[in-house]
């Protein structure tokens, strides 16, 4: 059975009687966070602040006059505290500053109740992260590798993001001839296992319950070989199973998934939930899947914005346009011109052919490697092959590793 974790000690320094109790009403239900509310002044700040220890300092912008000092001046003296950064719309010119200051991330006042969460959860998430590794692990001991994990996700259900994910990983395969692993990540109502018609009880559980003890021979036991030469990970067998999923066991899994394959493929699905954010913030690249039609396209700008509070550089996203060709749909330029980024890779529509390689369970790059639909994936396996060379080679320039892969099997 797994074990809850401790509250998360989150402490709001602000002077505005209006932030304080939007603040309270939106987190103080929230499991798992415990938010502090305490008299801090300029004077009292570093006493307070030595008293509570919080995972996460939420800071008012507007605490005092010099706001880009405090920021740097907490940052130093507590490094072990998030620091979330509340900026007024305002001031919303001035993230790049904050994030330089050294604040983890940043949130918008007035507040939008579900970003708040998620970036302080996050934040709260990350700071533990940080001290258990350093404790588990002494740095002399780990093997530095480039991130090698390309999640695809979409925040709107149907966009085709387990189709995406395990033909490109496919694909990935083919063009770098290295290991690949497709990770399910929809931990609920994962498919990956029925697009590939693989019949295992094997399931991330299994290495889950084991996180913080894997090794090269446990993980292969797990991990299942698809014909098509992939390795494949499912997602859980049950929904008491995938509950049971917590971020920090997760993180401790992917830890030791990248040091064992060269590159990861994750199907994110839409669910953005902690353990989705923790795989994106393994990932070197975030797949961004839409649908040409206006929901689709405004609930990736909506997604933008929360990744942006996240800090998550604006060249992390890769945006990919699926089910594309029809007459109703929103022309590219259109696209761009909303979300203010270029289109990495579309693929086009073919409903039939999709649920017939789906019933099948054959992906269709495998069954019908000429169809427009498998050149597509082709067209962007290409182009994600040479971002992983150009990622290893800029960190190999630094002198951080040696580069060299396990190749295929």
């Amino acid at each position: 059975m797994a074990i809850d974790p401790e509250p998360r000690k989150i402490l709001l320094i602000s002077k505005n009687s209006f932030m304080q109790e939007a603040a309270r009403l939106i987190l103080t239900d929230v499991a798992f966070l415990d938010l502090i509310t305490r008299v801090v002044t300029t004077d009292n700040l570093k006493s307070v602040i030595s008293e509570i220890n919080p995972d996460v300092i939420l800071l008012d912008f507007e605490f005092q006059f010099q706001p880009f000092d405090l920021i740097e001046k907490i940052k130093l003296e507590f490094p072990k505290s998030g620091l979330v950064i509340i900026l007024p719309e305002s001031d919303m010119d001035k993230v790049d500053q904050v994030i330089s200051s050294g604040a983890r991330a940043f949130v918008q006042y007035p507040f939008q109740a579900d970003i708040l969460v998620v970036t302080v959860k996050r934040v709260a998430e990350l700071s533990v992260r940080r001290q258990d590794y350093l404790i588990r692990i002494p740095e002399t001991e780990i093997e530095k590798k480039p991130k090698n994990i390309y999640t695809v996700f979409s925040p709107k259900g149907g966009a085709g993001t387990t189709s995406i994910a395990t033909n490109l990983a496919i694909s990935l395969h083919k063009t770098i001839k290295e290991d690949v692993l497709l990770i399910d990540g929809k931990h609920q109502f994962g498919h990956v296992a029925l697009f590939l018609n693989l019949h295992t009880g094997n399931s991330i559980t299994d290495l889950v319950t084991h996180a913080g003890l894997l090794d090269e021979r446990m993980i292969k036991q797990i991990v299942v070989r698809h014909v098509s030469g992939i390795d494949v990970l499912p997602s859980p067998n049950s929904f008491m199973d995938a509950q049971g999923i917590k971020p920090e066991n997760l993180l401790k899994v992917i830890e030791s998934l990248q040091q064992l394959f060269p590159i990861i493929i994750i199907d994110g699905g839409n669910n953005l939930n902690e353990n989705a954010v923790t795989y994106m913030d393994s990932s070197e690249k975030i797949l961004l899947v839409l649908t040409p039609d206006l929901a689709s396209i405004r609930d990736a700008k909506q997604f933008l914005d929360i990744a942006s509070t996240l800090s998550y550089p604006k060249d992390k996203m890769l945006l990919v346009i699926n089910q594309t060709g029809r007459k109703a749909d929103v022309r590219k330029e259109e696209i761009e011109k909303i979300l203010k980024m270029d289109v990495f890779g579309r693929i086009p529509a073919d409903e039939n052919m999709a649920l017939s390689r789906l019933n099948e369970g054959i992906p269709v790059i495998l069954n019908s490697p000429r169809h427009p639909i498998s050149k597509a994936i082709n067209e962007i396996a290409a182009q994600l092959a040479k971002i992983i060379h150009k990622v290893r080679s800029e960190f190999s320039e630094n002198g951080d590793i040696d580069l060299s892969r396990r190749q295929s099997r």
